[in-house]
């Protein structure tokens, strides 16, 4: 994590001044990506999905990623026809640690087995993605 340092300056009555320095952590950065499923696959997306997860939790400890499956509205969502989407989301220190940490993944045999398996499962084309600070 980032860490900022937040000065804190206090005036005396003498017109002195005295403070402390107090270390204020960041919040994570929050990277989400919504996909639509491909009709029919859904069971599928979402066995892959938990693969993935439990992968990178078992391989890379400290690395917080989930997936789940449900309904957001994006800019490829049709609300007179909807379809089945699923999101993926992972936590880090700051964009640099994600970078980092998506080489280390596309250098992962298994991980990479399945992103092409997740091609016929999901369709890329309709991936939207958001990045955030968590809430402290």
């Amino acid at each position: 994590m980032r860490t900022a340092i937040v000065a804190i300056l206090l005036l005396g009555a003498a017109g002195t001044a005295s403070g402390t320095a107090v270390r204020q952590d960041e919040p994570p950065m929050v990277f989400q990506r919504v996909c639509n499923i491909v009709p029919g696959r859904e069971a599928d997306a979402e066995a892959l999905a938990r693969e993935m997860v439990d992968l990178v939790g078992g391989q890379y400890p400290g690395v917080e990623m989930s997936a789940r499956t449900g309904r957001w509205m994006t800019g490829f969502q049709n609300i007179e026809r909807p379809v089945n989407q699923i999101l993926f989301s992972e936590r880090h220190a700051d964009e640099d640690m994600r970078q980092i940490f998506n080489e280390i993944l596309m250098g992962d045999e298994e991980f990479r087995a399945m992103q092409q398996t997740m091609a016929g499962i999901i369709d890329f084309s309709s991936c939207t993605e958001t990045r955030y600070r968590a809430r402290p």
